[in-house]
């Protein structure tokens, strides 16, 4: 009794599989046509139906499905479910460059239950058929010349590269052109940003302050020392009065600080330290250590003196608003 359930047993088990396999899987193949000519290509679709807590383990085909017929492209695996059971296909793009009829024997599908490995089963799809023909050669005729490859207009992505390979060799003569001439003229070829310029009284003391702190007539330079400072002066009247200072004598430019609003005091200074100056270079005067002190303190006395001045106007209100006040750039 025991070996009669036991055979019955083992039965069932098969049976179960068996219809299993019969009524819930089904594999499948076709093609988009069942003849070709020579060297077209068709997509040929493989296919499953299977439950959805079923895992499919796809045939793989990578650069031919027979020996007489090629596979040009692989597309991805498409997934789709209806009523519980997963749809799987995939399509393959192939050609042939044999003439013939030709067998693609059935393609084979495992799968076994998520999560188990030890129960494996088996779909395998249907036989296909394909028909591949050459063209009808006409052999009476004579035969036509060689058609050469068609000219294709060049894209926009082929001409980008050449494009900017033109744009950097311009770019290169250009900077040649420019990196030679300022080797000509012995011009840095990277210069800094020069800094602002700084206002014309305060460029002034501050040349004034460095001499004072050179001590060049202590060193019995006193022509090099009045040189240097009628030259700061001079400086100091072309960016404060607006006027070519440095090719005017002593005269000329007393004649035109005249004009300018000054007063006596420091038209006195100014006077004085002009007259020093020419003495020395031209006379050879040896003014006393005090008088070389005191021409530089003039100096400083007239640039203060003459300095712009900002000058805030009278307030004045406004009509339909809080009072405003106008504020001019500087006074002479």
């Amino acid at each position: 009794m025991k070996g009669i359930k036991a055979t019955i047993l083992v039965m069932l088990v098969l049976m179960g599989v068996h219809g299993f396999s019969q009524n819930n899987v089904k594999a499948y193949a076709r093609l988009d046509s069942s003849a070709i000519m020579i060297g077209d290509q068709i997509n040929m679709e493989l296919g499953i139906k299977i439950p959805e807590n079923f895992v499919v383990d796809w045939p793989r085909y990578t650069d031919t499905v027979t020996s007489r017929i090629l596979v040009v492209k692989r597309h991805n695996i498409d997934t789709a479910k209806s009523d519980g059971n997963l749809i799987l296909s995939q399509r393959y793009t192939i050609t042939s460059f044999d003439s013939g009829y030709f067998e693609i024997p059935p393609s084979r599908f495992t799968f076994h239950p998520k999560g188990d490995t030890s129960k494996k089963y088996m779909a395998n799809t249907n036989t296909l058929f394909l028909l591949v023909n050459t063209p009808v050669v006409d052999t009476t005729k004579a035969f036509k010349p060689i058609i050469g490859p068609a000219q294709e207009p060049y894209t926009f992505a082929e001409i980008f590269p050449w494009i900017v390979l033109g744009l950097i060799v311009i770019g290169l003569i250009v900077f040649l052109i420019w990196y030679i001439r300022k080797r000509k003229k012995k011009q840095p070829v990277f210069a800094r940003k020069p800094k602002p310029a700084l206002p014309p009284d305060v460029a002034a003391i501050a040349k004034l302050d460095d001499l004072r702190l050179a001590k060049i007539w202590q060193q019995g330079k006193i022509k090099k020392y009045y040189t240097a400072l009628t030259d700061i002066m001079r400086t100091y009247f072309e960016g404060r009065f607006l006027f070519d200072a440095m090719e005017m004598t002593s005269d000329e430019i007393l004649a035109i600080l005249k004009d300018k609003n000054i007063n006596d005091e420091a038209m006195n200074k100014i006077k004085d330290v002009l007259r020093s100056a020419d003495l020395v270079k031209f006379a050879k005067a040896r003014p006393s250590p005090l008088e070389n002190d005191v021409s530089l303190n003039h100096c400083v006395d007239f640039v203060k003196e003459t300095k712009p001045v900002p000058v805030v106007n009278h307030v004045h209100p406004a009509a339909n608003g809080p009072a405003k006040e106008t504020v001019t750039k500087e006074s002479n």
